[in-house]
């Protein structure tokens, strides 16, 4: 496995979902070794100087990691160039593994810089790759120029197979470039021993929160993609009613935090609201279940794993209707779907979902039926062992 996203001593809960598709792999017999390159940071930038400190191999969860480094320029000022950095801090790894372990496929997470590396070490070595596209690889890259665009277009073509998170994302991809076989859509998963079905009260008191209170949750970065100044708008709107506002609690960090707060004191709402910062994985599903629904406000997203977790929460969600998110959120059986950047739709929605205990039941235990049928990191696991046979095979 080879991703730029993965857990390490200086990000413990980077990349977790990747890591969950290794475990899920390794649960079906197969050994996963994982190539994760960190930043090379010159002295004097002591903001990233903890990244020096990264074992170049170490373990997380029994999973062997290798933590390369590479060349990394503080705000993205290698552009384009970032692959041919990225391909430099692999190559002599993977190399070294290859020698010691024979691969059979390497799975790259992210089209590029990821992919177009690992399309490049593979014909090295003779081994065949897989690059995953999640969403910022095929819509916010190649926005940013010609030779952004170029790259991506590169690894798409390059690849042995493309896997998408979406159907939404795949059209994105095959926009850009032609792939050498059809993409394969393959969605992401829940963890099934965090994230489900738990009582909300009870989630609620671990919080230090009203347990008998009408609660939302929300879990994201506070960054102006998730949409959350919408959430907080829409939460002045339901303060309006007679029976006030509901709580809502958020798990996350971000720049959006300070002028969300100061937006939310000029609402009056600022009581109704529980920050949390940063969660522990593991404490995820907690902070989810202590809500009734789940809300995702999102401006873009390829198929968010927080809706596949809220899912497997049992919860109903409500989120904007964009990219992938309508191919998990099928409305009204297991939520509702919004405008991005329409705070009354948003808050109707909710409202319409709290204020019907039959309805957000109904939707909830259907949320967790298709959760358990198809968001799992075991599903997603058989779907991309598929994968690997076709291209291991030619």
């Amino acid at each position: 496995m080879l991703s730029h996203m993965y857990p390490s001593p200086v990000n413990p809960t980077g990349g977790v979902f990747v890591h969950e598709q290794v475990k899920a792999l390794r649960d079906r017999g197969h050994d996963v070794r994982v190539v994760s390159p960190k930043g090379w940071v010159p002295p004097g930038l002591s903001r990233w100087a903890s990244y020096r400190d990264v074992k170049p191999r170490d373990q997380v969860e029994g999973v062997e990691v290798y933590y390369p480094h590479k060349l990394t320029l503080p705000g993205a000022r290698l552009g384009s160039r970032n692959s041919d950095a990225f391909l430099l801090g692999i190559r002599k790894t993977v190399r070294e593994i290859h020698r010691e372990w024979p691969i059979d496929v390497i799975h790259a997470h992210m089209v590029v810089p990821d992919g177009w590396a690992a399309a490049r070490v593979g014909g090295e070595i003779g081994v065949p790759a897989v690059g995953t596209a999640h969403r910022a690889d095929v819509l916010d890259v190649p926005a940013q120029g010609a030779a952004s665009r170029m790259r991506v277009a590169e690894a798409i073509e390059s690849l042995d197979a493309v896997v998408t998170v979406s159907r939404a994302i795949g059209e994105a991809t095959d926009a850009i470039a032609r792939p050498r076989r059809p993409i394969t859509v393959v969605p992401n998963g829940a963890d099934a021993k965090v994230f489900l079905p738990r009582d909300a009260r009870e989630a609620r008191v671990r919080l230090g929160m009203d347990p008998d209170e009408p609660t939302i949750s929300y879990v994201g970065k506070l960054v102006p993609r998730k949409g959350v100044d919408a959430l907080i708008e829409a939460m002045g709107i339901l303060a309006r009613r007679p029976q006030g506002a509901p709580a809502l609690v958020l798990a996350g960090i971000g720049e959006m935090r300070e002028p969300l707060e100061a937006r939310a004191r000029e609402l009056g709402i600022a009581d109704r609201l529980t920050w949390l910062g940063k969660v522990p994985h593991d404490d995820v599903g907690w902070v989810m279940s202590a809500g009734d629904v789940f809300v995702l406000p999102s401006l873009s997203e390829g198929l968010p794993t927080v809706v596949c977790e809220a899912m497997a929460c049992g919860l109903p969600v409500v989120a904007t209707a964009v990219d992938g998110t309508p191919e998990i959120v099928d409305d009204p059986a297991t939520g509702l779907l919004v405008e991005p950047k329409d705070p009354e739709g948003l808050a109707a929605a909710l409202g319409r979902v709290m204020d019907d205990p039959a309805l957000r039941e109904a939707m909830g235990a259907e949320a967790l039926r298709r959760s358990e049928a198809d968001y799992t990191w075991a599903a997603n696991a058989a779907r991309m062992e598929d994968v690997y046979r076709r291209v291991i095979s030619g």
